[in-house]
């Protein structure tokens, strides 16, 4: 059985991510994407692709935020795609790890929105704590 084609784009969006490669996974986003974060000191929404870019370019590279993913599953249709997945967060010497899922919708093989969810939020608002007050 063949992976479904919102599976693949996700898959690709994550790859890019673990992998670093800013422009690969700019190229997978939707010119109006709406991303809904929900990390505890990153929270907000943000609309556009230069908006996204800009707030994760923030993230990885002024506040040196490293992420590794370990993809457990991707559920896809048409319209949407859901991913499962755990991820480890490391600023400078501090590192957690937590379970997620991200929720995508995508259109012509691009993602136009995307909301983060995590499976422990009281343990990633701890860490954030840690992390922001230092």
């Amino acid at each position: 059985m063949s992976e479904h084609p919102n599976a693949a784009v996700i898959r690709s969006a994550y790859e890019a991510m673990d992998k670093a490669d800013m422009a690969a996974f700019a190229a997978l986003l939707d010119d109006d994407i709406t991303w809904y974060e929900s990390t505890s000191g990153m929270e907000g929404v943000y609309r556009g692709r230069d908006q996204v870019m800009a707030f994760l370019g923030q993230v990885f590279q002024n506040a040196g935020m490293q992420m590794s993913v370990a993809i457990h599953d991707i559920l896809a249709n048409d319209e949407h795609a859901v991913i499962l997945h755990e991820s480890t967060l490391t600023f400078g010497d501090r590192s957690h790890t937590g379970q997620y899922v991200d929720v995508h919708h995508l259109r012509d093989g691009k993602i136009t929105a995307h909301w983060h969810l995590a499976v422990d939020p009281k343990a990633d608002a701890e860490f954030a704590s840690e992390v922001f007050a230092s």
